[in-house]
């Protein structure tokens, strides 16, 4: 029995000796560094990081309105005041007037939509006569600022209102009333190429007389253009030009045109109601015998100002409150 000892010894060593070996790689392995993962590239950065709005391009055009001269068709010499937008390339709206005024009586109106009051101080000049001319009492609160509704910060819309030939600045000399629907092509035609003015997107607001006019000379344009003006607004209109306004809402299918009058009124509010089309808008104020440059007052409703904003939004996709 004493003889096996040594080799108990010897099986004891080599458990001891496999203890050691298998233990070491334990603490090497532990050490080494993680497999290393891919870095994220550029693209995988969150978009609210690296988002950004693009800005409209400014104008470098003065605020101030600019006299300009031009001509209709046949000659007659014109006379408007273009507003110009603080953008380039911006849409604009020509204003035309009523038998019982001038471009004048646009005055508050065309800084309220220009959104330039701030820098444009001799726009309000041209309000001192405006109104002048109107029989004695008759309120004019289209020439007060005071309860427009406001325009969104970012919107501003470029303004050219002018005067009908025999009335304001322009050529005397009337001849017939279908020579005003020839002014009001022209006043398409210049505004067109007036400088910062996107000639693609034109639209037209008119009272009486400019309530004809505005859908008359949107669709004698586009007819000789091709396309530009997308959109007219009439305030009582009466068929004064000698164009039929049914027909002309008609000839400008999907070009919008709203049409505003008092139930009262029975020149305006029958061609207002007598016309119809899809892109076609009628509102007529019962019991009001408003017309025209009347029917801008905060007393009617829905308020004809914020019916125009509900208007240029809809054709020049803006937001304008």
């Amino acid at each position: 029995m004493k003889a096996k000892k040594p080799f108990c010894l010897f099986i004891v060593l080599i458990f001891l000796l496999a203890a050691c070996t298998f233990s070491a790689p334990a603490t090497e392995t532990a050490t080494e560094p993680p497999e290393p993962t891919e870095a994220p590239t550029a693209t995988e950065v969150p978009p609210t990081a690296t988002a950004t709005v693009p800005s409209r391009p400014l104008s470098n055009i003065s605020a101030d309105p600019q006299r300009v001269e031009f001509q209709a068709e046949d000659g007659k010499n014109l006379v408007g005041y273009y507003y110009p937008s603080k953008y380039a390339d911006a849409p604009i709206m020509i204003l035309m007037h009523w038998a019982g005024g001038d471009l004048t009586d646009w005055c508050e109106i065309a800084p309220w939509l220009q959104n330039r009051r701030d820098e444009n101080p001799a726009a309000l000049e041209r309000c001192a006569n405006a109104g002048s001319g109107l029989p004695a009492g008759m309120s004019t609160p289209w020439l007060d600022s005071t309860w427009f509704p406001p325009m969104a910060p970012e919107v501003s819309i470029a303004v050219f209102a002018f005067d009908f030939r025999d009335y304001g600045e322009s050529e005397k000399g009337l001849g017939n009333r279908s020579n005003w629907a020839k002014d009001a092509k022209a006043a398409f035609v210049t505004a067109a190429g007036l400088e910062g003015v996107d000639a693609t997107r034109m639209t037209s607001l008119g009272a009486s007389i400019g309530a004809d006019g505005a859908p008359d000379g949107c669709l004698l344009y586009n007819q000789e253009a091709g396309s530009g003006c997308v959109g007219a607004f009439s305030l009582s209109p009466g068929n004064y030009l000698g164009m039929d306004f049914a027909a002309v809402v008609r000839d400008l299918a999907s070009t919008p045109v709203w049409c505003l009058a008092g139930e009262l009124d029975s020149g305006s509010a029958p061609v207002c109601d007598g016309a119809s089309g899809e892109n076609y808008r009628s509102e007529i104020y019962p019991a009001s015998d408003d017309h025209g440059m009347m029917l801008i007052t905060p007393d009617l409703e829905p308020q004809p100002l914020i019916l125009t904003q509900d208007f240029l939004e809809l054709v020049f996709g803006e937001k304008v409150k």
